[in-house]
């Protein structure tokens, strides 16, 4: 049996480089924050204190990135094998289970206020919340330059860039309620952030839950992947497919490939490793290659180590 293995290494800025943004991005929004909890309590407003649980999501995801961009430089004891990377995903759960609890204890107190109004000032609202519309919007610009190469610096971006929105949202109702005297409009609003932040933190929670049971990860079509293994020249079947998760950022491929004498060879490994690279973002391969009268046996996914002929499309 042949063995070949690739493990493609994700290219990263020089560590400062990111270290300072991420730095940067949290401190601006750690002050925000306590400028939003002092003025929204001062000002009886609960779309600022809505607003301010949903930029701690902000930071708590910037700190979840910045962790992972972290452990993808940090060295692991010999005993974790693939590393510290799965960290992220366990941290990507946690905070989604924590932004949960915030969800419905906002959902709550402006339930709450909608039945029990009270007078607020508008002018500190819209005041506070134009701070914000820069705050995000300077943070998102941070991320700019890296989205495109990495997911987790990607999804940091998107996140302050939907901030830097709703903080204008909040900003439009300030000065409809200069405008209208509607104190409804308040808690309405906090409830629209409220929904907000439960879509995202759903989207979160199950994207890690699957992450943590080593689902194939979601920008892997495994369709795609199944029917370039199906129609790949003088492979006569596969078995053992597994594509799962190594961090939020990394994904690993092994497969056993069943393929006749003249072509078992480190060759025909790297053509497909490299077609595979080339169609999706799997950063570590391995190929097992294996003669046809070698290959009766089989782990997973044994309706795949059928000959090509054999199979149903």
């Amino acid at each position: 049996m042949s063995h070949h293995h690739v493990h493609h290494t994700p290219s990263y800025p020089t560590p400062m480089s990111y270290n300072k943004r991420f730095l940067i991005g949290v401190l601006l929004n750690v002050g925000f924050i306590a400028i939003e909890v002092f003025y929204g309590v001062k000002s009886h407003s609960m779309a600022l204190i809505a607003d301010a649980v949903h930029n701690v999501s902000d930071v708590l995801g910037l700190f979840v990135a910045w962790f992972g961009y972290l452990l993808a430089n940090k060295i692991a004891p010999s005993k974790f094998t693939f590393g510290f990377k799965n960290a992220t995903i366990i941290a990507a759960f946690i905070n989604a289970v924590l932004l949960f609890v915030a969800v419905i204890g906002l959902a709550w107190e402006a339930i709450q206020r909608l039945e029990h109004q009270e007078s607020i000032t508008s002018s500190t609202i819209i005041m506070v919340a134009t701070v914000g519309v820069f705050v995000n919007g300077i943070t998102a610009y941070l991320f700019f330059h890296g989205k495109d190469d990495d997911i987790n610096i990607k999804g940091a971006f998107l996140h302050m860039l939907l901030d830097a929105a709703i903080s204008l949202g909040v900003v439009v109702a300030g000065f409809l309620m200069l405008w209208t005297s509607w104190t409804w409009i308040d808690p309405a609003i906090s409830l629209m952030i409220a929904v907000v932040i439960f879509i995202g933190s759903w989207k979160l929670f199950k994207g890690s839950l699957d992450l943590m049971l080593l689902a194939v990860p979601a920008n892997i079509d495994l369709r795609h992947l199944k029917k370039i293994l199906d129609h790949y020249p003088h492979l006569i079947s596969y078995h053992d497919l597994h594509v799962w998760p190594l961090s939020t950022t990394e994904t690993a491929l092994s497969v056993h490939l069943v393929v006749k004498q003249e072509f078992f060879h480190n060759k025909f490994s790297k053509g497909l490793e490299e077609k595979l690279h080339q169609d999706f973002p799997i950063s570590h391969v391995t190929l097992q290659l294996e003669l046809q009268e070698s290959a009766e046996s089989c782990e997973t996914n044994c309706s795949d180590v059928l000959p090509l002929k054999s199979r149903q499309h």
